[in-house]
């Protein structure tokens, strides 16, 4: 993905005096950068280096096709460099990316489904597996991937989140908005029936 052809406005590229090497920076350091019109540029691409990999990984893992991913990945940093002057560290950083990344993630959802229900499993999904060249070609992570397709989209969600991206159920709670007590037991069901659905696939 190349960084997203925004159009940035003339009052935010104003060339910085000074030389800040912003990978050295921590979370905190970085976000003050923020407010700094001077540095904003150079602070996007920082953001975009540290999280692209993450958020497409993310991205791909709801959606499955690489070019939906690919697609909304870029709507995600478009958002977020949009967005970008507005944050304040009320949350960590990339809770915020994967909150604008999981709404991204709906908005397409919708765009390409207009009926769809987060209530209930989407398997017809899963049909597009089979054509998918980008796919790791392991079976266990082609069945597992299938298996994702039979749960309902929040129960998807939290096992995503907790499975592959390794969040603490207090950070996708924090995204969530929904309790630490609920995320267990969602991700405990959805670990259930993936284990049902992968005898069976």
């Amino acid at each position: 993905m190349s960084i997203p052809n925004v159009k940035i406005a003339n009052e935010n590229m104003q060339t910085a005096e000074v030389s800040i090497n912003f990978q050295r920076l921590d979370e905190t350091q970085l976000v003050s950068y923020f407010v700094k019109p001077e540095h904003l540029e150079s602070v996007f691409r920082e953001v975009i280096r540290r999280h692209q990999k993450t958020v497409y990984t993310y991205v791909r893992n709801m959606l499955l096709s690489h070019e939906d991913a690919d697609d909304v990945t870029q709507n995600v940093f478009i958002k977020i460099w949009q967005n970008l002057h507005t944050f304040r560290g009320e949350s960590k950083l990339s809770t915020w990316i994967y909150r604008i990344a999981s709404n991204e993630t709906i908005t397409h959802l919708r765009k390409v489904k207009p009926t769809i229900d987060f209530d209930e499993a989407q398997p017809e999904f899963a049909d597009s597996l089979s054509t998918e060249p980008y796919l790791s070609s392991e079976a266990i992570e082609r069945k597992l991937q299938k298996a994702l397709c039979y749960l309902p989209y929040k129960q998807k969600l939290v096992f995503v989140l907790r499975y592959f991206e390794d969040m603490s159920y207090d950070e996708i709670s924090d995204l969530t908005q929904t309790s630490v007590g609920a995320l267990k037991s969602s991700y405990h069901q959805a670990v259930q029936k993936i284990e049902i659905y992968l005898n069976v696939l």
